[in-house]
């Protein structure tokens, strides 16, 4: 069982799908395979450093088999470093136990020293370490293999694997309802193909928390039984990183490691939101924000012949703009009773749409189609072969600097006259801002510490000034259309449209601030 790079990708399956789903994968498999038990346990230390470092280690019950695996963060959401190790079975009356050596000699062993501190010349096994288990799997899995793309460049096997179960933990248990895709032989690419289809014909939805997540989490949860709910749930957002680039980098590594960086925040926020948290705010901002740094991104590279999947831009522009009045009901959801404070009627946030600012009108997002394929189109232009002309192979600095540089100047000019901008155009600028921003940050490692800090500080107070603005005349906007059956909007657009000019002061000394701040780079 050696050691490789699993490639698959993973589906939740909604319950109303779950029955056509079982009759198809049964159909295709034409009874080659009997349903297999897989029974794991999963270690780590209390500490969950292997949970950390985005590690997981486990001992499994195959049928008749015990494998020990451990598993590492690939290079983007579909692929993950695998390295699979023959196990005994425990003695009967003993508990399952991990042994480190397992792994001695294999590409596992250098991730493990460094997360455990393993030594094996003086701990072969580990037990030092101090793993424990934490959690528990019980799947039964559904099996088929289907040859997908034949006869084109992409043509692949693949095994479909339908997961049925629960994960445990102390006396707490979630269930299991997954489908994997998994790369045999072939091309990647017919991975993404066949979840295409599965995604179009039975409304599955990618979702990239694996079993060890889920399970780490719910160890976590079972060992704060006596905490109230409450206090209990906590949101689990994932926050924007910078794209992973060495000095050297060229401008085809470069994009590509943006991407890959935009990717793991659009996933792993929409698959969080998959699961129906009970609190989201944060994790439904953070998605929305990296489909905002996605769409940055598509603007800066448009110049290029670089292969970025621009068609896919249209599902992350849907998705944006649905997900714009909730983000708007979150920002002003303050207003109403500083109203009453000031003096104002005591009146309700009149939104023009009340359903899309429910924490379901998210979660539906989450879970839909679009969402999916949003992903699917990104990991397959990841898949696209490296370029190798002038453009992609040249220094990705220097281009960089000069697209940034065009930004930067654009900005600085329209802030010069920031007085004299309409509301309309005021706006524009923080759009331009804003991008600027989120490249900056999205490249932070091409920029000069300090500079970058400095500039990123100035940039934010900037943003902040104006984005109050807007949300404010959006704010307006609404009571606006409101007055025309309740006359007592009327005094809550007055009072917003007076506040008005204090707001352009702020976010003109602002502006001003910023100009004076050298450049990151």
């Amino acid at each position: 069982m050696p050691s490789m790079q699993e490639i698959e990708l993973k589906f939740q399956i909604p319950a109303l799908a779950l029955s056509a789903v079982q009759a198809e994968l049964t159909a295709l498999d034409g009874g080659h395979h009997a349903p297999l038990r897989l029974r794991a346990a999963y270690f780590d230390t209390p500490e969950r450093a292997l949970a950390h470092a985005n590690m997981a280690l486990r001992v499994r019950q195959e049928g008749r088999q015990w494998v020990q695996t451990v598993k590492a963060g690939g290079s983007n959401t579909m692929m993950r470093l695998e390295d699979n190790q023959p196990a005994k079975a425990p003695k009967a009356g003993q508990a399952v136990v991990a042994d480190l050596d397992r792994h001695h000699g294999t590409p596992a062993e250098a991730a493990l020293r460094a997360v455990l501190g393993w030594d094996p010349a003086q701990d072969p096994s580990g037990t030092a370490t101090g793993l424990i288990e934490l959690y528990r799997t019980d799947i039964t899995r559904h099996r088929a293999r289907v040859t997908v793309g034949a006869g084109t460049p992409y043509e692949g096997v693949v095994e479909l694997a339908l997961d049925l179960g629960h994960i445990h933990a102390g006396e707490l248990n979630v269930t299991v309802r997954e489908l994997e895709i998994e790369s045999i032989s072939g091309h990647p690419m017919a991975v993404i193909e066949a979840s295409r289809d599965w995604v179009r014909r039975h409304g599955v939805w990618l979702d990239t928390q694996t079993k060890a997540h889920r399970g780490d989490r719910l160890a976590r949860l079972a060992s704060r039984s006596d905490t109230p709910p409450s206090e209990a749930e906590a949101e689990h957002a994932t926050l924007a990183r910078p794209a992973r680039l060495q000095p050297d980098s060229t401008l085809d590594q470069a994009w590509r490691a943006a991407l890959e960086s935009c990717l793991e925040q659009i996933s792993a926020n929409m698959s969080e939101l998959g699961t129906a948290p009970a609190v989201l705010q944060q994790t439904g901002y953070q998605w929305r924000l990296g489909l905002r740094r996605l769409r940055a991104l598509a603007r800066l590279l448009k110049p290029t012949s670089l292969p970025f999947p621009h068609a896919a831009l249209a599902h992350a522009d849907a998705l944006y703009a649905q997900l714009g009045l909730w983000r708007d009901a979150q920002a002003l959801a303050w207003l109403p009773a500083k109203i009453v404070r000031k003096g104002g009627p005591d009146l309700l946030l009149p939104y023009p749409d009340m359903s899309a600012t429910h924490d379901e009108a998210v979660i539906a997002l989450a879970r839909s189609g679009a969402a999916t394929t949003l992903c699917l189109d990104l990991l397959a232009a990841l898949l696209h072969p490296p370029g190798d002309n002038a453009e992609s192979q040249q220094p990705y600095r220097p281009w960089l600097v000069q697209r940034l540089g065009q930004w930067r100047t654009r900005c600085r000019e329209a802030a010069r006259h920031a007085g004299k901008l309409s509301e309309v155009e005021l706006h524009t600028l923080r759009k331009r801002a804003k991008r600027l921003r989120l490249m900056a940050d999205l490249f932070a490692p091409a920029w000069k510490p300090k500079r970058y800090q400095a500039h990123g500080r100035a940039l934010k107070r900037t943003l902040d000034a104006m984005g109050h603005i807007q949300d404010e005349a959006v704010a307006e906007g609404w009571y606006a259309r409101a007055a025309a059956e309740d006359a007592r909007a009327r005094w809550v657009q007055d009072w917003l449209h007076g506040r008005r000019r204090k707001l352009r002061r702020q976010a003109n000394r602002a502006l001003r601030d910023w100009r004076s701040v050298k450049a990151p780079w």
